[in-house]
């Protein structure tokens, strides 16, 4: 896996020529929840990508959303958190550059005594809107579908500052 992971790593620098930046760091705030329950929760996302090939990244996230006052499943009050790693294609647009995302993660579901976990799938899109060389304001919808008792359809939306280098 380490040696997938450098070889992915290695690959960023024939983009780069291509390219405005290799990486991206992104802090967001969002909102979100099971779609059963209701996507209102706040949460944060954190996010880190590089580019592979031009117009092409891949992008591990991690993200938290409070579900507190909520009920999902057996649990109350729970904290959804998920890791994932997606295949991102970019389309670079007039004034800011777009994006699709598809990926596998990791997800948990608990709240402080019980918890379940399952692995799951994620589907997004995103938008970069830059502000000058290295930060931009990045925009994601996203979906995910956990293999979760409690609920397995989740979503989110995030706004957040990214460092590109």
């Amino acid at each position: 896996m380490l040696a997938a992971l450098l070889l992915l790593l290695a690959g960023a620098g024939s983009a780069a020529a291509q390219e405005r930046y290799s990486y991206m760091v992104t802090l967001s705030p969002s909102i979100g929840g099971s779609l059963s329950e209701g996507t209102d929760s706040s949460g944060v996302q954190a996010a880190f990508s590089w580019r592979t090939q031009p117009r092409t990244a891949v992008g591990v996230r991690f993200g938290s959303i409070d579900l507190s006052g909520d009920q999902v499943g057996t649990l109350e009050s729970p904290t959804f958190r998920y890791a994932t790693i997606a295949g991102e294609y970019r389309f670079q647009e007039l004034y800011y550059e777009s994006g699709v995302f598809f990926g596998l993660g990791l997800y948990q579901l608990g709240n402080g005594v019980d918890s379940e976990e399952g692995p799951g799938l994620t589907l997004g899109v995103s938008g970069d809107f830059p502000i000058n060389k290295r930060l931009s304001v990045v925009i994601e919808l996203s979906g995910h579908y956990a293999d979760i008792d409690a609920a397995s359809t989740y979503a989110n939306a995030s706004v957040g500052l990214a460092y590109q280098f």
